[in-house]
């Protein structure tokens, strides 16, 4: 198992607290192994094996345990046979939201059992409901992505400066190879682990099985799977540029398929529910406030887009976007679409007090492309930090904005 230290650090901070911790992100980003990886690091604490109760829904033979009484019968039954010792009992569930009222079951293995219980869900219906009532102010949340581009090179053996994958010359050696390597294949932890072309396709193609078509379609109940796929490969096709549920309705109308609004915006919510989609709200800037209008959609791995339609070389500045955001996402950031007056900033990203506008382009090797991506920075008059990615090396830093190269940020330079 390949370590996952940002995630593992979120769980022993909040070790032997009285929350219960609940993983979120799409399927297949790592939970699973992070519940593993958590496990291992307790043992190696001194916790015994038999003081760690672990149960991945995942499995047929965890069926019967969906019954909350189950759940509760196999967890006494547990505690009553480990041998006594001091300190808590550590619960690990996989994919709660497959237990029967599953905050309420796990609020009262948590009031019952002297229990420190983490659990992972693939869908943020785990927080709908009244069901979250009984959690309410008890847990927290910690948030799951596919690999950051850093966590990439050492999925696959390498580090900054090495000019060459272990064993192979037949793969890419700069960084900037790689990270081409990591736009197109993807982020997902099985693809970054393999390195034969066939069993990479093989593995984006159960993506869409497991991660669009399971927890999307079939949890979902949607009836008409080819509607459904149509409207998926729109939003698909137009991450980073502005689009609502009507215009969807309208352009699929026009191409003869019989579709409401809110049967679009049905689709969408279920997308961004299973972590497919990310919808980035707009944000007036002059004004300090959200707005309702049209916001834009970006996807939770750009594999998994190019395994849905095929790469488009001629997208790259909103598939650069999209890379750009998720890592946001990933450093904690709550991130918009800036508007200022008639211009667009491509991301306000907010944490706690801390802000910073980026934006985003492949090069500023052309004086029209620089000019439009400093001005909208260069008109907002706060003192907060504002920064201007690119492919290219040289340094375009001007008037206070500074130019940074997308790879490095990636590879953990900060922004500030």
């Amino acid at each position: 198992m390949v370590p996952r230290p940002r995630y593992l650090k979120k769980l022993l901070d909040f070790k032997d607290t009285d929350f219960v911790k609940v993983i979120t992100g799409v399927r297949r980003c790592g939970k699973s192994t992070l519940l593993k990886l958590f496990a291992e690091d307790l043992v190696m604490q001194g916790a015994s094996r038999d003081r760690i109760i672990a149960v991945n829904f995942e499995s047929l033979l965890a069926e019967d345990l969906r019954k909350p009484a189950e759940l509760h019968r196999f967890v006494q039954e547990r505690i009553e046979r480990a041998e006594e010792g001091e300190g808590p009992y550590y619960i690990l569930i996989d994919e709660a939201q497959e237990i029967e009222r599953w905050a309420q079951t796990v609020n009262s293995l948590r009031a019952t059992f002297p229990v420190d219980i983490y659990v992972t869900g693939s869908n943020s219906r785990l927080f709908a409901g009244e069901d979250l009532t009984y959690l309410a102010g008890r847990y927290v949340e910690v948030r799951m992505y596919p690999l950051s581009l850093q966590e990439f090179f050492t999925f696959r053996g390498l580090f900054p400066g090495s000019n060459a994958y272990p064993g192979s010359d037949t793969y890419p050696t700069s960084p900037e190879a790689v990270f081409d390597d990591y736009l197109s294949q993807g982020s997902f932890p099985a693809v970054a682990l393999a390195t034969n072309p066939q069993v990479i396709q093989a593995l984006t193609a159960s993506l869409i099985d497991s991660v669009v078509m399971r927890d999307v379609v079939q949890r979902g109940r949607i009836d008409n799977e080819a509607l459904f796929m149509r409207v998926a490969q729109f939003v698909f096709d137009t991450i980073g540029s502005e689009v609502s549920a009507h215009r969807i309705a309208n352009t699929l109308k026009s191409a003869g398929h019989s579709i409401t609004a809110n049967t679009v915006d049905r689709y969408l919510k279920l997308m961004c529910d299973a972590f497919v989609l990310y919808r980035c709200q707009r944000y007036d800037i002059r004004g300090k406030e959200r707005l309702r209008t049209n916001g834009k959609y970006y996807m939770v791995d750009t594999g998994l887009r190019n395994a849905f339609l095929g790469e488009r070389p001629c997208d790259v500045g909103h598939v650069l976007e999209n890379v750009v955001f998720m890592e946001l996402l990933r450093r904690g950031f709550e991130v918009s679409v800036g508007k200022i007056d008639d211009a667009e900033i491509d991301f306000v990203a907010v944490d706690h007090t801390d802000r910073v506008y980026v934006q985003v382009c492949r090069t500023l090797a052309d004086e029209k492309v620089e000019r439009r991506e400093f001005s909208p920075l260069l008109a907002v008059a706060d003192a907060y930090p504002k920064y201007v990615l690119s492919m290219d090396r040289i340094d375009y830093s001007h008037e206070g904005v500074r130019h940074m190269n997308i790879v490095d940020f990636l590879m953990g330079a900060s922004l500030g």
